[in-house]
């Protein structure tokens, strides 16, 4: 049987700054197509690899959004989500069923959360994102997975959002080391979320790797420009990946390029007003002061709004 795997999806009433008004309306789109390949391929469940929401604060997301997904998913293949740390409060597990959106899909059915070994036999296990990425809380996450494994030959497939790398592409402040990783899994197949640059799909040790992209472009980077955006069918008995071109636009509509240079200069002048005050001030200075001195810059309304939305996420 196959498995339909998709990378972040980052589902959000707002779009990101950099990003059109279009943004939840393509969200939604991509994600319809993920569940329409399931049907096509008679896929045995879709298994998505965290950050199903990018607001981690609850009141955010609104109740049509919520409605949205729970339409979508519906009535159809088996859908689990690996919980991410966009869809946790404070990195804390147990927040998805006390206050998160990813609780209200889940008590109506819409979802499954996938901890552990998913409930239909030891195919697919999940490791949601943790508090401390150490090689305590790491190896204790994947002994469900790695006492079975030692026990079995059967393929089957960690789904994790985590922080893992190809070896010499960490980040320095952010990363836990596949090695380590692959030597807590003793063998086997991971895709992994949580990283939205593609990867593509690696070996290490006895480990095959696969990460091929997140399925939102919320951030305007080279990468987010140029790549594909797709879904990965994982085979159970192969435990091969295949990537699948999802139908997206093109970035040119996903993104207001043209008011990236706009953001550049605003952000410049931003800089330039902050070194004018003086450090006895500055611990004074607020986010609606400095709306209000924009505001009396002359600029345009959507102008103002990238600001005042900049300044809400730093505030």
């Amino acid at each position: 049987m196959e498995y339909v795997l998709a990378g972040d999806v980052h589902m959000s009433d707002r779009p990101p700054s950099s990003c059109t008004a279009d943004y939840g309306t393509d969200i939604l789109d991509l994600l319809q197509q993920v569940i329409a390949l399931a049907y096509q391929r008679e896929a045995a469940g879709v298994v998505i690899a965290g950050d199903l929401f990018h607001c981690k604060a609850p009141s955010r997301t609104s109740h049509r959004t919520i409605m949205q997904l729970i339409k979508i998913f519906s009535g159809g293949p088996p859908i689990w989500v690996v919980p991410g740390n966009h869809d946790l409060q404070y990195d804390r597990q147990e927040s998805v069923t006390d206050t998160q959106p990813l609780g209200v899909l889940l008590e109506a059915g819409a979802v499954m959360l996938l901890d552990g070994w998913a409930p239909n036999g030891k195919m697919i296990y999940g490791v949601p994102w943790q508090q401390k990425w150490d090689n305590l809380h790491v190896f204790d996450a994947l002994q469900g997975y790695r006492d079975w494994r030692v026990h079995s030959g059967t393929p089957a497939l960690v789904v994790a959002h985590a922080p893992l790398y190809p070896p010499g592409k960490e980040l320095q402040y952010e990363f836990y080391p596949a090695a380590q990783w692959a030597d807590a899994m003793c063998g086997g197949q991971c895709f992994y979320g949580h990283i939205h640059e593609p990867h593509g799909t690696w070996q290490l040790k006895d480990v095959t790797f696969c990460n091929n992209g997140a399925l939102s472009r919320g951030s305007l980077h080279e990468y987010n420009i140029t790549r594909q955006v797709g879904a990965t069918l994982w085979d159970d008995e192969t435990g091969r990946f295949t990537f699948v071109p999802l139908k997206a636009r093109p970035a040119s509509e996903v993104f207001r390029l043209e008011e990236k240079q706009q953001v550049t200069d605003m952000k410049g002048r931003l800089d330039e007003f902050l070194k004018a005050i003086s450090a006895t001030s500055l611990s004074e200075v607020s986010a609606t002061s400095v709306l209000n001195y924009f505001r009396g810059q002359n600029l345009k309304e959507t102008e103002i709004a990238l600001i005042e939305e900049l300044l809400e996420h730093v505030a």
